[in-house]
């Protein structure tokens, strides 16, 4: 009979999710919570809504972006994109082990937030 000689796997010496964990928890969140609070300002800063009835009441409306809501705006989605992008690389440097797992939640925060700063450097 032959032995085999199997290794033994080796010891995950991890305890639980340390404190960079939490931070890419709390980074997350706070990313998204930004993006919640960017979608309030775009409603607040975008032109209304022109429709016929306002037309044959002769209401005034805006058609253009809030000038002063608008800059905020665009500084608060510059800030979700970074939080997300600091989120991915530290993320990036932190996956190691093949059940660690990537967070695609801030992939989509950054692909979306990416997309909305691109059609207001378009539009304004």
């Amino acid at each position: 009979m032959t032995e085999q000689n199997q290794a033994a796997p080796p010891k995950n010496r991890r305890k639980g999710p340390d404190w960079l964990l939490h931070c890419l928890s709390l980074l997350s969140i706070a990313g998204w919570v930004g993006f919640v609070a960017a979608l309030g300002f775009a409603h607040m800063a975008k032109p209304e809504f022109n429709s016929g009835l306002v037309r044959y009441w002769g209401i005034s409306i805006r058609e253009y972006w809030h000038p002063d809501l608008t800059p905020q705006l665009m500084y608060l989605l510059w800030w979700c994109c970074g939080i997300s992008l600091l989120s991915l690389l530290l993320n990036r440097a932190r996956l190691r082990r093949a059940h660690d797992r990537m967070r695609y939640n801030v992939l989509v925060l950054l692909a979306m937030s990416a997309a909305l700063l691109a059609y207001l450097y378009q539009v304004v």
